[in-house]
C-alpha cells in the first residue's frame, strides 16, 4: 500500500484530505460497502434519485457527486445551483468541510458526499474539465478505501446519463478479494444506449456501432488494448489507480488515457454482464467523444451514409504488425513481411526509437515483447490506425461495411 500512501500524500486533490477531516469530525463512525463517483455539470436531479432509490437502498453506498463547472464561463450555471439545493433538500443531517457536504440519504444506509466545484471560487480550470472532476471524486474514494471507510477496493465511476443495473456493484465482489489471483487493474461494463427513432436516437445508435467496430477490430487484430473507453462504464482497482497517479486532468479523453495507463499495470477485465444503459442525448459538456460525435452526425444529409466506420483493412494491417513485434528484436522493420502502408504508418510514430529502447532494456524476447506492447499502447495504436485512415484506407459508411 506504499504506492497508495505516496499518491495520497503527493498527488491527490485537496478534497481527499478534506473528506478524511470531515469524517473525523462526525459524531458516529461511518463506513460503506461501495463508493460511486459521478461528475455532474448542467444535470437535473433525476439521475441522483435513480441511484439513491435503487443501489442506495440495496447496499450501503457512498455516492460522491462532484458538481462542477469550467471557469471559462461568464456566470455560474443555474442548473448546477438548482441541483445542489435539491440534493440538500432531499437529504438530511449534513456535515460540512470547506467545499464538501456529507448528507444522509433517508430510508437507506447510504450517504451522499457533495463536492462543490461550480461556485465562482471553486470552478474547475477549463482545460482540466471533466478529468479533474473525476479525479477529485476518485481521489476521495481512494482515500476512504485506504482508511477502510470503504470496504470494497474498487473505485466505481459513472455519469449522470447512465442507468446502473441492480448487480452493478456485486459483480465485482469476487475480483476485489485479496485471494483473487488475477491482477485486474480495471473492469469495463458492457453498455447500450437507449435509442428511439428520433434523429438523436438514430445518430447515437449508429455511433455506438462505430464504437463497437473499433474495439472488435482491435480484438481481431490481437491488440492488448481492445476495450471500450467510456467513462460511464469503468471501475478501477484502488491500488492500480494510485500506481498510475489517477485520472488525467483534461477536458476530454480522461477515461481513454487512464485505461491506457492501467493496462500496463494489470489486466483490463471486459465484463459480459450486467449491461449499463445510457441515455441517448446531445451534449456539449466535453470537446470530443460521444456527445460531439452525435452532433456532427445530426448535420449529415443522410445519417447512414456518414463515413464514420474504419476500413476493415486497417485492422488487418494492425494484426500483421502485432504478429511480428517479437521479431523486431533482431530484424529491421523493412525486412519484415509488412506492407508499404504499414511501414509508413510505423515511421510516422517513430517506431524505430521504440524498438531501440526495448532492445537496450530487454534480456529476452519475452521481456522485449512486453516492452514493445507497452510502448505501442492504445494511444499509438490509435495514431497508427488514423495514419492508415488518412493516407491509405479512408473511412467507410454503414452501407459499405
Amino acid at each position: 500500500m506504499k504506492s497508495t500512501q505516496k499518491y495520497l500524500t503527493h498527488y491527490a486533490e485537496p478534497e481527499a484530505a478534506l473528506a478524511q477531516a470531515l469524517l473525523a469530525n462526525t459524531a458516529s463512525p461511518r463506513n460503506w460497502q461501495y463508493c460511486l463517483v459521478i461528475p455532474a455539470y448542467k444535470e437535473s436531479p433525476a439521475f441522483y434519485h435513480r441511484v439513491a432509490t435503487t443501489l442506495g437502498k440495496q447496499h450501503r453506498v457512498l455516492f460522491v457527486l462532484v458538481i462542477n463547472q469550467p471557469d471559462g464561463l461568464n456566470a455560474e450555471n443555474a442548473s448546477n445551483r438548482h441541483l445542489w439545493q435539491r440534493l440538500i433538500d432531499d437529504t438530511r443531517d449534513g456535515q460540512t468541510q470547506y467545499n464538501l457536504q456529507l448528507r444522509h440519504i433517508p430510508a437507506t444506509d447510504s450517504s451522499l458526499l457533495l463536492v462543490d466545484r461550480f461556485s465562482p471560487e471553486q470552478q474547475i480550470p477549463e482545460k482540466q474539465g471533466v478529468g479533474l472532476a473525476r479525479k477529485i471524486g476518485a481521489d476521495i474514494a481512494l482515500s476512504l478505501i485506504h482508511s477502510k471507510h470503504i470496504v470494497r477496493p474498487w473505485i466505481y465511476t459513472s455519469d449522470a446519463d447512465a442507468h446502473l443495473p441492480d448487480d452493478y456493484f456485486s459483480v465485482l465482489d469476487d475480483a476485489g478479494s485479496n485471494n483473487h489471483k488475477v491482477p485486474y487493474a480495471a473492469a469495463i461494463y458492457p453498455f447500450k444506449h437507449l435509442c428511439d427513432d428520433t434523429p438523436v436516437g438514430q445518430a447515437t445508435r449508429l455511433y455506438e456501432l462505430r464504437m463497437h467496430q473499433y474495439v472488435d477490430g482491435l480484438h481481431s487484430a490481437g491488440s492488448p488494448y481492445a476495450f471500450q473507453t467510456i467513462g460511464s462504464a469503468i471501475a478501477v482497482a484502488a491500488k492500480h489507480y494510485a500506481q498510475v497517479r489517477g485520472f488525467p486532468k483534461r477536458s476530454g479523453g480522461e477515461d481513454f488515457y487512464l485505461l491506457n495507463k492501467l493496462a500496463k499495470t494489470g489486466l483490463i477485465r471486459n465484463l459480459k454482464q450486467p449491461t449499463i444503459k445510457i441515455e441517448a442525448r446531445q451534449s456539449d459538456r466535453v470537446p470530443f467523444g460521444t456527445g460531439p460525435a452525435i452532433g456532427k452526425l445530426l448535420i449529415e444529409d443522410t445519417i447512414n451514409k456518414a463515413k464514420i466506420f474504419y476500413h476493415p483493412q486497417v485492422f488487418e494491417e494492425l494484426k500483421a504488425w502485432l504478429n511480428v513485434i517479437p521479431n523486431t528484436r533482431y530484424t529491421a522493420l523493412q525486412d519484415l513481411p509488412l506492407s508499404a502502408d504499414t511501414l509508413k504508418a510505423l515511421e510516422s510514430i517513430d517506431t524505430n526509437k521504440g524498438i531501440d529502447a526495448a532492445r537496450k532494456t530487454s534480456t529476452s524476447t519475452e521481456t522485449f515483447s512486453k516492452h514493445m506492447n507497452n510502448w505501442f499502447d492504445a494511444f499509438k495504436t490509435l495514431k497508427f490506425i488514423h495514419y492508415l485512415k488518412n493516407n491509405s484506407y479512408p473511412n467507410t459508411c454503414l452501407l459499405n461495411k
